[in-house]
């Protein structure tokens, strides 16, 4: 995904990022509909949709940074913007603290072996 060509026009089949209740609905019927999990994505752009979502919803929650917001902090971290292992982190707790059961990152195996250093 990280490759892939940003060509096309999404808004056919992806939700209006300024009308969360678009969302809200989404997800009721996912529910309504018997998912065994919801997933929220992008997650850094929408954690207060994900705070909605995880509030609302009896199963659990899985967001997804995609590969826009990975590149996006992967740029600030190599042009010296900011220390790319703490802004990683920092972005990975405020998806956590916005309510995801679960996160889907390029960088999971990389966190993993910073908080399992952490313990």
């Amino acid at each position: 995904a990280v490759e892939s060509a940003l060509e096309g026009d999404r808004r056919t089949y992806q939700q209006d990022p300024a009308n969360s209740r678009e969302s809200e609905r989404e997800v009721a019927l996912d529910l309504d509909e018997g998912a065994d999990i919801v997933m929220v994505k992008p997650a850094l752009f929408y954690l207060d949709v994900l705070a909605d979502t995880a509030a609302a919803s009896d199963v659990p929650v899985a967001a997804y940074i995609v590969s826009g917001e990975f590149a996006m902090i992967e740029a600030g971290a190599a042009a010296g913007v900011f220390d790319r292992r703490n802004a990683i982190l920092e972005a990975l707790t405020s998806v956590s603290r916005a309510g995801a059961d679960v996160i889907c990152t390029y960088w999971a195996i990389e966190a993993a072996h910073w908080l399992r250093e952490t313990r």
